[in-house]
């Protein structure tokens, strides 16, 4: 009877390694989603202009993968509360309108050929330095040596056909970039020296300056139009010490534009030092610097319109467009980080946590960083509160306002017709 007993227990435990080898592990499947759903009230910097909206955005993400391998698929949903006929981002009361878009899609591979080398292949965030943080076509390589990695990018920024391909004519009027980062990591320290460098093709489109009205639209045209190369080397820092942070990041532009016969000469940087007095209290404060437009022709020292793009950095609700009504595309007054009379700006920020509640104040002082462009150069003072309270797991009830006390450039670049900015909002947000 033992021995029977033995052989009938041999017999389970082999079929049981069978019928794992027989029904191998599925792909895993996992989803997120962020929401955030508002309205607001805003008084912009022109003179008696209003907007008041109400707005929800949704980003569903769903990642599948079996073993090394996964697949990320993001969404956003957009839908201004109320129905306008002639836009497909209004919702009307049947709820029948649709404003879904692909917001990622990507391919992700661990351990590909080596052990230690990723790769990411697709439509994924991208961001580098100050100069750029968007969704971009991307083919990614990063190699994980430990103390540094190697993170290698090739972005196709824009992609034409203007000219059919045959045998003996190429389609050349795309715009790539190339970056490489090397971040390194000593105990609390890591640096980051980096280099980007784009290319705009000799058939890029450039556009008749003689056709454009404003000195904006003449400097953004010349720093994303017609056959450019431009390089974009960039260090960063980020310094731990338990209750100290320190980050900087600072990058320089430099090239040319063959079609406007002009040279790329700017720069930005942002410094943010932090204190953690408790657990319930901390204190930042930051600086903020990119080049605004200058004098010389020959030359182009706008960042942002050397770098395409706009300045990614900056914690303020509406010098920045950091508050929480942007993350759902919504803009409190002129977006003056992007301005191409550049900024400077420094300022206080105190965030406050207890249980479910939380709070941060901030306030900052900030200038344009040229006046060729608009002689006054004051953008004024602004503050800032944000008020939340958790409702539920990673879910958050939310009121912030913002005021800006605005100086001579709101008022020049109004025209003189200009009041202080200011707005005020409550919503929900929820990242599960």
């Amino acid at each position: 009877m033992k021995k029977f007993l033995v052989v009938l227990i041999a017999l389970l435990f082999a079929g049981s390694a069978f019928a794992q080898d027989a029904a191998p592990k599925g792909p895993e499947f996992k989803y997120g989603v962020w929401a955030n759903a508002m309205g607001l009230t805003i008084n912009n910097a022109a003179k008696d202009k209003y907007q008041d909206a109400s707005h929800i955005r949704v980003r569903p993400t769903f990642t599948m993968g079996v073993e090394n391998v996964s697949v990320v698929t993001g969404f956003e949903i957009n839908q201004f509360f109320g129905k306008n006929g002639t836009e497909a981002t209004y919702a009307d009361p049947d709820g029948d309108q649709f404003a879904v878009q692909v917001k990622w899609v990507f391919i992700n591979v661990k351990d590909f050929i080596i052990p230690g080398l990723s790769a990411k292949a697709g439509l994924a965030p991208y961001v580098y330095s100050v100069g750029y943080n968007n969704d971009m076509p991307q083919f990614n390589l990063v190699y994980d040596a430990g103390l540094a990695k190697l993170d290698l990018a090739f972005v196709k920024a824009e992609e034409n056909e203007t000219v059919e391909e045959t045998s003996t004519t190429k389609d050349k009027d795309d715009i790539a970039m190339y970056s490489a980062k090397l971040p390194i990591t000593a105990g609390m320290v890591t640096i980051t020296p980096a280099v980007l460098f784009a290319k705009g093709e000799k058939d890029h489109s450039a556009v008749d300056l003689s056709t454009l009205t404003t000195n904006d639209e003449i400097v953004n045209a010349i720093g994303i139009q017609g056959e450019f190369t431009k390089t974009m080397p960039s260090i960063a820092l980020d310094v731990n010490a338990g209750a100290f942070t320190f980050k900087a990041d600072f990058v320089y532009i430099m090239g040319e534009n063959k079609s406007y016969d002009v040279d790329y000469k700017a720069y930005a940087g942002y410094l943010n030092a932090g204190f953690k007095a408790s657990d319930a209290l901390s204190v930042n404060i930051f600086g903020l610097y990119a080049t605004g437009e200058g004098d010389k022709e020959d030359e182009l020292n706008s960042f942002n319109a050397a770098s395409g793009d706009e300045v990614e950095v900056g914690p303020m609700f509406i010098i920045n467009d950091g508050a929480y009504i942007t993350q759902t595309g919504l803009v409190g007054a002129d977006e003056f980080d992007k301005s191409n009379s550049g900024i400077m700006s420094c300022g206080l920020i105190v965030n406050f946590k207890a249980d479910k509640f939380s709070a941060l104040a901030q306030v900052a002082y900030a200038k344009t960083a040229s006046d060729e462009l608009v002689k006054d150069t004051a953008i004024g003072t602004e503050f800032d509160l944000r008020l939340s309270y958790e409702v539920g797991p990673k879910t958050s009830f939310w009121v912030e306002g913002a005021y800006l006390k605005a100086g001579d450039y709101v008022e020049a670049v109004n025209d003189g017709d200009c009041q202080d900015p200011m707005y005020y909002a409550a919503g929900i947000v929820t990242s599960i």
